[in-house]
């Protein structure tokens, strides 16, 4: 069987500890090539890690015949850029979430991927874990009666003024790096959209990136609550609430690759914990996406869902200015 070879455009931590080992697994694709603005990272990691082709450049691996689509790993204010020069080299693109800096440069995203025919995906890897499908047919199939809250709390702690998540200019902060998250959980549980959002949030004096942001997310008749820190003590859980049960996700977003995954339903007929088998879930995302790509699934690659999830982001931020409700 032909793999989908992907490249890759720059040489991050998140591509060396949650990426390549899972690709090195998938039956529909592969990487085929690394590029980096410093060629002696490219020419580490490909030796490393027996990657086919090493590129100086992010134009000379887009312009290479050879390479079927890309991933794009890098900082949230580059990622409108290579989306759109990778389209218009022919190549699909799954990029890091959040697909772009706001909802406007969404939908530019989206009209680049229609207008050069190429499949565009978001990497929110979370929803192709099977806990998270079984806790979303849990709530379609009113299991535990009408949903009515959901809880999420995500943190770290990283103070160094370096990282790219703590410079503003480039996307950072806690809401765009681990809020969307908190965001798109809600809806994908739910299966709505917010009508409207207010928030608090919390700038760090220097950087102005928020390092700590609080939301409610009013889903009409469903409330959606979060917090998300840059500096608290790394923890992440969310908790589902319904008329007769609830459900609680222990590690909802980086769930471990060498061990079984577990979620707690408690219902009138007792408490039970679900044991899920050991999977990667960026592995089982690359699978979905490669699927797409190799039946040209461009009609039914809707960008929809990132659009509506950035029209929130938006609206959080609108908030915490206007310190009022903002509709979304």
């Amino acid at each position: 069987m032909t793999k989908i070879k992907i490249g890759v455009l720059g040489v991050s931590n998140h591509l060396i500890k949650r990426i390549i080992l899972p690709l090195k697994q998938t039956y529909n694709c592969e990487i085929y090539g690394i590029a980096s603005r410093s060629p002696e990272k490219a020419d580490e990691l490909a030796k490393k890690f027996h990657i086919n082709k090493k590129y100086d450049s992010y134009s000379e691996l887009l312009s290479d015949e050879e390479i079927d689509a890309v991933y794009i790993p890098l900082p949230n204010h580059l990622h409108l850029k290579w989306i759109k020069e990778a389209a218009q080299h022919g190549k699909h693109i799954l990029c890091e979430k959040p697909l772009t800096l706001n909802a406007e440069e969404a939908k530019e995203a989206e009209e680049y991927a229609r207008l050069n025919k190429v499949v565009l995906c978001e990497a929110f890897m979370y929803k192709y874990h099977p806990l998270w499908i079984h806790a979303q047919n849990l709530i379609k199939t009113s299991q535990l009666g009408k949903i009515m809250y959901i809880r999420t709390s995500f943190a770290y702690n990283n103070p160094n003024p370096e990282n790219i998540r703590n410079i503003k200019e480039y996307g950072g902060g806690a809401l765009m790096d681990i809020g969307c998250y908190a965001i798109s959980a809600a809806r994908f549980l739910t299966s709505k959209e917010p009508i409207r959002v207010i928030s608090l949030m919390q700038e760090n004096k220097t950087s102005k990136t928020d390092i700590l942001t609080s939301g409610i997310l009013d889903f009409d008749g469903i409330h959606s609550s979060f917090t998300v820190s840059t500096l608290s003590e790394p923890n992440q859980t969310v908790e589902i609430v319904a008329t007769a049960g609830s459900i609680k996700i222990h590690v909802p977003f980086n769930t471990y690759v060498d061990t079984k995954s577990s979620i707690t339903v408690s219902s009138p007929q007792g408490t039970r914990e679900i044991e899920f088998d050991i999977c990667d879930q960026y592995g089982l995302m690359f699978e979905a996406f490669s699927e797409k790509v190799k039946n040209n699934d461009i009609e039914n690659n809707s960008l929809l869902d990132t659009l509506n999830n950035m029209k929130v982001i938006d609206a959080i931020f609108k908030s915490a200015k206007s310190n009022s409700w903002e509709m979304v």
